[in-house]
């Protein structure tokens, strides 16, 4: 069921792509992250918006975490205050969920570097005469040094100007009394610096096409967050909201 229903489609649309390309394959996997992240737009821009809304909020959060010490409490006014807000706290981890199966497709499919398998093919997606697997003069079905360090530098600078990253705390600068608190100010900050590089290390173990994938997609989310925040802030000049506990 994976294969036909993800893998088989994403294969499909690769091969036409490189076709259309002329056998770059460089191109195809540029033109084929774009289109998934257009197909999943929507989902990323709720996410988005619920970051930017939590980020608002947060000073009543802490508010709240001071005024109901008892964590059952203080989890029902948290919730009652999002509900308020329509703001979904989790908005993010059912994004990273709904992706994960055409994530696992793509790698899958960038690992084949359009190799042509009849038996995937659509009847209407026609092989192309010749890939081209050099772009840039890189090799994008070998593993490449320049793409899986481009690859953590994007990761990092996509998660420092996050919503929910920018100006974060760290454990330090918190100084709760909330152990939980403390714990995810320092995971959060920690995270910054993990993430690009285990990006990077794993930028070097896959073929270029993936690392390529992840690049792309990085510059994708840093334009989208962009895009979201101003349009947010502009809506917000044009309608004054009063926030209330």
């Amino acid at each position: 069921m994976f294969h036909t229903i993800f893998y088989v489609p994403l294969y499909n649309a690769l091969i036409w792509l490189t076709t259309l390309s002329g056998g770059s394959l460089g191109l195809a996997v540029i033109g084929l992250t774009l289109l998934v992240k257009l197909i999943l737009s929507p989902l990323s821009y709720r996410s988005i918006v619920s970051q930017v809304e939590q980020k608002r909020l947060q000073p009543l959060v802490e508010e709240l975490k001071k005024k109901y010490p008892d964590q059952k409490e203080q989890s029902q006014k948290l919730m009652e205050l999002y509900k308020e807000h329509k703001t979904n706290p989790f908005a993010g981890c059912l994004l990273i969920l709904l992706q994960l199966p055409v994530i696992i497709a793509l790698y899958r499919v960038f690992l084949s570097g359009a190799a042509v398998v009849p038996a995937d093919l659509y009847s209407f997606v026609h092989a192309p005469a010749i890939v081209h697997a050099m772009f840039l003069g890189i090799n994008m079905s070998s593993r490449n040094l320049i793409l899986a360090i481009l690859a953590g530098i994007s990761q990092f600078l996509q998660m420092q100007w996050s919503p929910a990253m920018r100006n974060a705390p760290g454990a330090k600068a918190v100084r709760s009394e909330d152990m939980g608190t403390n714990m995810a100010a320092s995971m959060t900050q920690s995270m910054k610096y993990t993430m690009p590089i285990m990006i990077a290390v794993f930028g070097y173990a896959v073929p270029g096409a993936v690392t390529l994938y992840w690049i792309v997609s990085n510059i994708f989310m840093i334009l989208q967050e962009r895009y979201v925040e101003n349009r947010m802030a502009k809506k917000a000049k044009n309608n004054v909201v009063v926030i209330k506990a």
